[in-house]
């Protein structure tokens, strides 16, 4: 339970004493499902855990089995706390493992539940009083907040509306959660009636309070579902979106207001809070390590997405930062210096997201949550395209490469937990090999835009992604002419090939297949590449892979 309520900021809605005390006075069957998921979410953990309690534990999968089948049991059954609080973990446990059907679901239910709950104790015809415990209201009170976390996270990433958004919690007078010492302790006075103040009305911080961490957890996550609810409803492609009024500089845009948002989130925390000003190893003696990292995360992922939109997928090799150059078009010209602003700011943030990762790692905190792996992924994502196109950054990315290799790293350990780190990956693998591609053969690519590879750009974008690396090979041999010849290198004469194989010695002349390739790779992170990324070694020349088959046979 510890490592849960540690590897999972998101999730901070046990209450560790009552529940300590229920298993011992009192194991129900609800307790035992509760702690089944809990078992699912930490065992998952095991294999960066140095611990001897974790070679007692079964596979996370037999937890997680035997809760979906209490569940099915439990849901149509009246409404319980547990029971939201077993949904809720079991929503991030599927998110993780790719069942994203089922995610959607148990989350949904777990609103339904709360709601329910809220209704009996506060509606008209109220069939239940409100317990006059302040713990027990604390912990439902979080529970509720939880849900509009997770509501947030799985829809975020989909055409799905959110069920329970900002102005549902305020119509249902949900309070304001407890800091984390007044949820451990007891409150010190009645809970609070106030609501969760939205990101324009947070006063700045004066002294660190990192235990308000679940606080601005929530405020995070509402300007985010709107961030990726922007780019999923096509965002500047969206009827009137790159009219004069709304281009991102003006001030009153739906993205400056967004971004706008985003800010005054961000100056209302302390600026103790605030990465690389101040490292993962301060708030790890405090003991808030992974609420540090996942506030950062929040924001520079948000950061990144907004600006992200308007940068071309495709630029060229001598293309300097400006805006989208696929229809359709910006209606105004952007002010002096915009469009490096926004470079400087995009490729910054995924910088920093590589290396915060990798500094919790070098504390000892590997942090491997299903929203970090998307982080990871997204930064991996920039911090290739500035590698390949170092002049969208106007030279400004010294470090993209050791960042790119950070993200690769993290992510082959991320996958080994959760399966959705598998898709990520090959999605990366995709992109690499068209950029590695277009800036080789830039002939072939000169023209194509986003429009061409339509599937991958979807892709990049998705925390919900599916794998669609058939697709992605079909757009991209699609893109050279579809004329590709096995065994033939373009622009290259047919015998030089193969003597190039020759001089790299017979055991080279068979492909390997991927994640050999990848381990090789990640073995020598640590030495110093010389023109080419360890990218061209890991992924085969195009000619070579069947598009019908895709790169996960070869």
């Amino acid at each position: 339970m510890h490592v849960f309520t540690n590897k999972f900021p998101e999730l901070s809605l046990l209450h560790l004493p009552s529940l300590t005390d229920e298993i011992k006075s009192h194991r129900s069957n609800d307790t035992v499902a509760l702690l089944g998921a809990i078992f699912a979410m930490a065992g998952g953990q095991g294999s960066i855990l140095d611990a001897s309690w974790v070679n007692d534990l079964l596979p996370a999968e037999a937890y997680a089995t035997y809760t979906r089948k209490w569940l099915l049991a439990s849901i149509m059954e009246p409404p319980k706390l547990r029971v939201v609080q077993t949904l809720l973990i079991m929503t991030l446990y599927e998110w993780g493992c790719g069942n994203f059907y089922q995610s959607w679901m148990y989350c949904g239910i777990a609103i339904r539940m709360m709601q329910a709950l809220h209704s009996q104790q506060v509606g008209p015809d109220r069939t239940m009083n409100r317990s006059g415990d302040a713990t027990a209201q604390a912990i439902e009170t979080r529970t509720f907040w939880c849900c509009f976390i997770m509501d947030c996270m799985i829809n975020s990433g989909t055409y799905n509306p959110p069920m329970l958004p900002m102005s549902e919690m305020s119509k249902l007078k949900v309070p304001a959660p407890l800091s984390a010492i007044e949820f451990a302790f007891g409150p010190i006075s009645p809970q609070q009636t106030s609501q969760v103040q939205s990101p324009l009305q947070v006063p700045p911080r004066r002294i660190l309070e990192a235990p308000q961490s679940f606080e601005l957890l929530i405020s995070g996550f509402d300007i985010w579902v709107k961030v990726m609810g922007f780019i999923f409803n096509d965002g500047r492609r969206a009827p009137g979106m790159c009219a004069p009024e709304n281009c991102p500089w003006v001030l009153d845009s739906p993205w400056s207001i967004m971004r706008s948002r985003l800010e005054s989130w961000r100056a209302s925390q302390h600026s103790g809070l605030h990465y690389p000003k101040n490292g993962v190893a301060i708030h790890m003696t405090l003991g808030y390590g992974e609420s540090f990292i996942y506030i950062n995360l929040l924001y520079y992922l948000s950061v990144l997405m907004l600006h992200r939109e308007y940068m071309p997928f495709l630029p060229t090799a001598e293309m300097a930062p400006c805006g989208p150059v696929d229809h359709p078009m910006l209606q105004s010209q952007a002010p002096a210096g915009w469009w490096e602003n926004s470079s400087q700011e995009l490729f910054q943030a995924a910088e920093r997201i590589a290396k915060l990762l990798h500094d919790a790692e070098d504390c000892g905190m590997l942090f491997l949550t299903p929203f970090a792996g998307f982080c990871a992924y997204s930064a991996c994502f920039m911090n290739l395209y500035a590698f390949r196109f170092p002049r969208m950054n106007l030279g400004r990315s010294p470090c993209a490469e050791n960042c790119l290799n950070l993200c690769i790293a993290y992510l082959d350990k991320f996958r080994q937990t959760w399966k959705i780190g598998d898709r990520w990956i090959k999605t990366i693998q995709s992109v690499s090999l068209l950029y590695q591609r277009a800036t080789t053969h830039q002939a072939q690519y000169q023209g194509k835009t986003r429009a061409d590879f339509e599937g991958l750009h979807h892709s990049i974008h998705e925390f919900r992604i599916l794998d669609r690396s058939d697709r992605h090979m079909k757009e991209i041999q699609n893109a050279e002419g579809g004329c590709l010849h096995p065994g033939r290198h373009p622009g290259r004469h047919p015998r030089e090939g193969e003597a190039a194989a020759a001089a790299a010695g017979d055991g080279e002349n068979q492909m390997p297949s991927v994640n050999p390739l990848l381990h090789n790779f990640l073995t020598e992170m640590g030495s110093v590449m010389e023109e080419e990324i360890a990218w061209s070694h890991w992924l085969p020349p195009l000619e070579n892979v069947d598009p019908a088959i895709g790169l996960d046979h070869l």
